[in-house]
């Protein structure tokens, strides 16, 4: 029988992050209207880059991952860009060939180099896929999309609705012959960064299963995140409780499992490290000055739900529980 905590965080999950399903389907209709104008505008196109022949578009982010939390009010989307003859190098050791076969390539034409003729621009391509998103939506309704650091973002507004859109190159990893892709990396060094989010999906997927609520304490602990202000991607949150559910046992209690997942945060947050899978040089909350003291919120409700559990009135618990995870 579930504890009063738990019967109160599971009225939680129901009454405030639950997506409704009616958002959901329109939000998803509108999505693909959305995007299938995106990839005729392209494929109109000559002279310019090309889509990825095999899989145009890879959806990834916390709707496709099921930690999603509200509204159905964003998606996120790889735009894949044939890289046939191209090469990823880091620190000129070739660790990816470009997959495609677009001969010849125009993603590497000179008008879309870095100015020092060193590779791809990914502010140039962002710019591209800028223009290209304008071009194709513009006269249906969609306001004007923006460069949104690493992505496009295009706004639907008669449906609230944002999708961020990120050009992708694919590559082959020449040692593991694992696919990977290139994304801009959005900062003032016009660099690039690798991610391979279908990996992370099919990762979650794994590690949730047979572990009752996981996604749903994925989504609380973002919650708690936004509702705190934590200056800490959902990313980042997301990939520390992966890889607490991958290490260590599940008790299958709603109260007890958010209770050591908070605690985890909080050790980790004073840590000062949570380590991208991807690749293990890339330290998720690095630079962030305020983790001891989101560590110290987090331990505040810990503390707060176990005095809940001294208590005998549910309606009680519900009230304070909210109130907790709310920053009441």
């Amino acid at each position: 029988m579930m504890t009063l905590v738990s019967q109160a965080i599971d009225c939680y999950i129901k009454e405030e992050i639950r997506l409704s399903q009616s958002d959901i389907s329109s939000a998803v209709k509108s999505r693909e209207w959305f995007l299938e104008l995106v990839k005729k505008e392209i494929r109109q196109r000559t002279e310019q880059p090309v889509l990825f022949s095999e899989r145009n578009l890879l959806y990834f982010g916390s709707y496709f991952k099921g930690t999603k939390v509200r509204s159905v009010d964003e998606f996120d989307v790889l735009v894949i860009i044939d890289s046939n003859t191209g090469q990823f190098k880091q620190n000129d050791v070739l660790i990816g060939n470009g997959l495609g076969n677009s001969n010849p390539n125009h993603k590497y034409d000179s008008s879309y180099l870095k100015s020092d003729g060193s590779g791809v621009s990914p502010i140039k391509t962002l710019n591209w896929l800028k223009e290209i998103v304008e071009s194709a939506t513009g006269k249906f309704g969609v306001e004007t999309p923006i460069r949104n650091g690493q992505a496009i973002t295009a706004t639907i507004k008669s449906k609230n609705l944002k999708i961020d859109l990120i050009p992708a190159g694919i590559f082959k990893n020449t040692n593991n012959g694992d696919i990977f892709y290139n994304i801009p990396k959005g900062d003032k060094g016009n660099g690039w960064i690798l991610t391979a989010p279908h990996n992370d999906i099919e990762r979650l997927k794994k590690v949730a299963k047979g572990k009752n609520n996981f996604t749903n304490i994925i989504r609380i602990c973002k919650h708690i995140r936004d509702n705190y202000h934590f200056v800490i991607s959902s990313f980042a949150i997301e990939t520390a409780i992966v890889e607490y559910g991958e290490r260590n046992y599940w008790n299958n209690d709603l109260y007890n499992d958010l209770r050591a997942v908070l605690q985890m945060l909080a050790y980790t947050f004073r840590s000062g490290r949570i380590v991208d899978t991807f690749d293990s040089k890339n330290n998720l909350i690095s630079g962030i000055d305020s983790l001891s003291w989101y560590a110290e919120r987090l331990e505040k409700i810990v503390k707060e739900m176990d005095e809940c559990d001294q208590l005998s009135d549910l309606d009680e618990v519900k009230n304070k529980i909210y109130s907790l995870f709310e920053n009441g």
